[in-house]
């Protein structure tokens, strides 16, 4: 590969598993959004690094045009759980959470995100992430994973007195009901967020996933940081093991909340 015309580089923790899967959803979408680029990353020390063949690539651009594209919701019966669509210029639909009933009665994984612990019964994924997707309108770009805030939702073109919760994949959780004893909801509390992590991890686990080891409440998810650069199809090989790579930090291992 010649050498790359333009480089973006991210600031990253990946021992925080919700920044390291929203590293792979800028990488999804860079790949959709300069489709004749090579896009390659690479993770290197506490940088994540976007690189194409295409001169002028810049952050600003993926995250402009990740706020303006469309986020449907696919089932309008399921506020919960709908699959959703990310529209143009991505085009990519959302559903590794998703389950469907067979023929025979069984439910039947079709994302292959299951085991994953996804967002509380009683919260909207949809609207999540509508609502942190949106607030990257004006985000730090230098500081896009480690910008935290209260994300209000609107109605009526005005904001919602309570913050909206996050779905919680990045590690950096404060104010839960288990941290501190009490539900922040129910005292109308303010809830910060990291809303770039939140949406963005949201897009990455749809094409990349974790290695799972174990059963039940011991399940561990390990995933890899590859160091040199690769595109979107064999990185996604990377992340879960199936393909040996040179590692920054080797395997991460992140522990899931029961569910």
């Amino acid at each position: 590969m010649s050498e790359p015309e333009s480089v973006i580089r991210i600031d990253v923790d990946v021992t925080n598993p919700g920044q390291f899967f929203a590293c792979c959803g800028l990488l999804e979408m860079a790949d959709r959004l300069w489709e004749d680029a090579a896009i390659c990353g690479a993770f290197d020390s506490e940088i994540f690094e976007l690189s194409s063949e295409l001169r002028g690539c810049t952050l600003a651009d993926i995250i402009t045009a990740f706020v303006e594209a469309e986020a449907s919701q696919l089932d309008a019966n399921d506020n919960a759980a709908s699959p959703i669509h990310l529209g143009d210029p991505f085009d990519l639909r959302l559903d590794w959470w998703q389950k469907v009933e067979g023929t025979n009665k069984n439910r039947v994984d079709l994302g292959g995100g299951d085991q994953l612990g996804t967002w509380a019964g009683q919260q909207r994924g949809p609207v999540i992430f509508r609502v942190m997707k949106s607030a990257c309108g004006d985000i730090e770009l230098r500081s896009l994973l480690d910008d935290a805030r209260a994300v209000y939702d609107t109605k009526g073109g005005k904001a919602k007195r309570k913050t909206t919760s996050p779905f919680y994949f990045d590690a950096r959780r404060e104010e839960t009901s288990l941290d501190i004893g009490f539900s922040p909801d129910s005292q109308d509390m303010s809830v910060k967020s990291y809303p770039a992590v939140e949406a963005l991890a949201l897009v990455g686990l749809q094409r990349f996933r974790p290695a799972v080891r174990g059963n039940g409440r011991n399940r561990s998810f390990l995933y890899t940081a590859w160091a040199d650069p690769l595109p979107l199809g064999i990185a996604m090989a990377a992340v879960s093991g199936r393909l040996p790579v040179r590692s920054q930090r080797g395997l991460a291992d992140a522990r899931p909340q029961p569910k």
